[in-house]
């Protein structure tokens, strides 16, 4: 056990250190630290009066531990959902997987070794919701010592279960995905994983909320809890051991709780002992492919230079399982999640929006809906990473006769495609499944593609003026960088003001006069976004290694 934690601290050290750090990433660390610290701030002003709405609400009829089972039923999903990706790129995607089957090391310890930031990093979410939320109950229900000290135990014990039931589960189908010999189809069939999970979560969950006959039941048999927490037992106990801390079952509850969690980080060293390296064994190799003379001819025909750099943006995001989940997957997540979320409610409210929206002032809906789309697409992973994405392979185009406006274009189409995917499958469920009337899908639809536009722009001249070259682990192009932050912040200042203007033109009144004058200042803007990357890419094209 002692090589399996300094096994675990080396990692924890590699993976952390900031030895290797710039001195622009420490400060990008600060520069981050500081903007969070409003929206922290915010984050504990809505759950301190979530939770006192939902106190007073329960406590009348004695059930407010349903609260508490809400808050660890949702942190349990928020837990599996992360660790689904950061034990997948950890695991198997890190290019030091490999390097470490040769060290006299059990699998077991390497599995732990490289659990170890996954774990930590659920600490992190924790202790920015979980904690306080447990501080915040405590004080609206006037919870003695003895409650806060049984708290801090479950903010420990919380996260082991579905960090270790997740891990094991993404071992066990990685045995089998990687006897394929295609590595990058079998981690790009693993990447998905997450995605499905979310969905198949808020089906559930969505399912188990419109069971009103169940609900009823519970309420009058004093089992609302049991309702809430059924599908996750340790929910229910962690609540059960808090609602009580001071009875024999509470404690009963705590120790149940520390038992299973032991329980669950033996079964992790056990799966992880038999089938940790049989997935990471042969994620190395390859698929030798058989050419023909028609497929030859087709690779060599003669194509404009634009498309084909731009089927080598799409097929490098969609072929690098890191690209793949970060860029593509995270694209698609929000538009499929709303058409299911939907689908599921087409009998309620959101079966009527059309029709509400009909009897709306057009102004205010073409605002709202301009401003939706600023969040939406504000931040394009595929254009905040379009340069850094090369790595240290961006020097081959400083030696291909090939035009840097056509490079840099070829990145800003390759996110502008992503979202115009995303925007289509969005205006699809609206149009079709909603019943939006056509004027303002049509006028939503024609400004979603221009404010798409300027966020494509607006991400990759980002990325230019400060790319990350120097990664050794595709990771590293998105974990520790604050870029995505900026350009979603930037654009909901500049778009914010234009559309709080306009709001207040008061002669300005009805769908197409807005849209009108919202189309030519989206359309002036997305020119002086253009010219503005044309001047970036003449002074840092050539510049960046």
């Amino acid at each position: 056990m002692s090589n399996t934690w300094k096994l675990m601290k080396l990692m924890v050290k590699m993976q952390l250190s900031f030895a290797h750090r710039s001195t622009a990433e420490k400060s990008g660390y600060l520069i981050l630290a500081v903007v969070m610290i409003p929206f922290g701030l915010l984050i504990l002003t809505l759950l301190n009066e979530m939770i006192a709405v939902m106190y007073e609400a329960f406590s009348p009829t004695g059930d407010e531990a349903v609260i508490l089972g809400i808050l660890f039923v949702l942190m349990t999903v928020f837990y599996c959902f992360i660790t689904i990706g950061t034990v997948l790129s950890s695991f198997y995607f890190a290019e030091d997987v490999e390097s470490f089957v040769t060290l006299p090391f059990h699998p077991y310890q390497i599995a732990a070794g490289k659990a170890a930031v996954p774990f930590l990093s659920l600490y992190g979410i924790n202790a920015v919701i979980l904690l306080p939320a447990l501080g915040f109950y405590g004080l609206h229900s006037g919870a003695g010592i003895l409650y806060y000290c049984w708290s801090f135990f479950i903010w420990l014990l919380l996260p082991v279960l579905p960090f270790v039931l997740t891990a094991i589960a993404i071992m066990f189908i990685m045995r089998f995905v990687n006897i394929s010999k295609n590595k990058d189809r079998s981690k790009v069939v693993a990447g998905l994983l997450g995605f499905v999970f979310v969905i198949g979560i808020n089906v559930v969950i969505r399912l188990e909320s419109g069971n009103q006959d169940m609900y009823q039941l519970a309420v009058e048999q004093g089992n609302l809890l049991g309702l809430v927490t059924k599908f996750l037992p340790t929910a229910y106990i962690s609540s059960s051991a808090l609602t009580a801390p001071a009875s024999l079952q509470g404690i009963l509850y705590l120790i149940l709780m520390i038992g299973i969690s032991a329980g669950g980080i033996a079964l992790f060293f056990t799966i992880g002992q038999k089938l940790y390296f049989k997935g990471v064994l042969g994620l190395s190799g390859g698929k030798r492919n058989t050419f023909t003379a028609d497929t030859v001819e087709g690779y060599v025909k003669k194509k404009p230079l634009i498309y084909s750099l731009c089927i080598k943006e799409v097929l490098l995001i969609l072929r690098t399982p890191t690209f793949f989940t970060q860029i593509f997957v995270q694209s698609l997540i929000l538009p499929v999640l709303a058409i299911v979320l939907i689908t599921m409610e087409m009998d309620g409210p959101i079966g009527g929006a059309g029709a509400q929206l009909a009897d709306m002032n057009g102004k205010t809906v073409i605002l709202a809906s301009a401003a939706l789309s600023v969040v939406i697409f504000g931040s394009n992973p595929a254009s905040i990473s379009s340069i850094s994405r090369d790595g240290k392979s961006w020097f081959n185009h400083l030696y291909l006769p090939v035009p840097p406006s056509k490079v840099i274009m070829s990145k800003m189409l390759t996110a502008y495609l992503l979202n115009a995917i995303s925007l289509i499958l969005l205006s699809g469920a609206a149009l079709w499944m909603i019943n939006i009337p056509l004027p303002i899908w049509g006028a939503w639809f024609i400004l979603s593609l221009i404010i798409s536009w300027i966020a494509s722009a607006a991400g990759v001249m980002l990325d230019l003026y400060s790319p990350k070259l120097d990664w050794t682990d595709e990771r590293e192009v998105f974990k520790g960088r604050f870029i995505g932050i900026v350009p979603l912040a930037i654009e909901a200042l500049v778009f914010g003001v234009i559309l709080v203007i306009v709001l207040n033109i008061n002669s300005l009144q009805g769908l197409w006069p807005v849209s009108g004058a919202l189309f030519i200042i989206f359309l002036l803007l997305a020119l002086l976004t253009q010219r503005a990357l044309k001047k970036l890419t003449e002074r840092r094209y050539h510049k960046l290694l």
